[in-house]
């Protein structure tokens, strides 16, 4: 279970102005350490793991960078430190748990800081289209 989260750096930056034609924009969550740690609010073993969320714009367009922590809480805090020292992975269900909180955080803030960086946003909003009426039959069958 997630118990916190914090950003300590944000990097933006625009290479180039948006070509017309095809723009390839990808984002991923990349954990960069874990430790244990034993926070002030609760007895429970717990985890810091420092991450890094990178949205590209491609063809050399621009990036997103964002470095942070996440807080983790769990019962399985020994198997957790023992498969990232060994393999530098968590437990599947923990990686996934992590991964799918980051994008959620990490897209919702690159929306902002795409948006102030003039870059398209990081991931593709619904698009609405008008839809033509029909024009009634005004044809008489007699």
């Amino acid at each position: 279970m997630i118990v916190g989260f914090g950003i300590e750096d944000i990097q933006a930056s625009r290479i180039k102005k948006i070509p017309k034609g095809r723009i390839n924009i990808s984002s991923s969550p990349h954990i960069k350490s874990v430790k244990e740690i034993k926070p002030p609010f609760s007895d429970k073993k717990t985890l810091e793991i420092m991450f890094e969320f990178i949205t590209k714009y491609e063809p050399d367009i621009g990036e997103i960078k964002i470095k942070g922590v996440v807080i983790y809480s769990g019962d399985k805090i020994k198997e957790q430190l023992k498969k990232w020292k060994k393999e530098k992975k968590l437990i599947k269900e923990t990686d996934v748990e992590i991964k799918n909180f980051l994008f959620r955080k990490c897209l919702s803030l690159g929306i902002t800081i795409s948006e102030e960086m003039q870059l398209p946003p990081p991931i593709m909003f619904p698009h609405v289209v008008a839809k033509e009426q029909k024009k009634p039959d005004l044809s008489y069958i007699g």
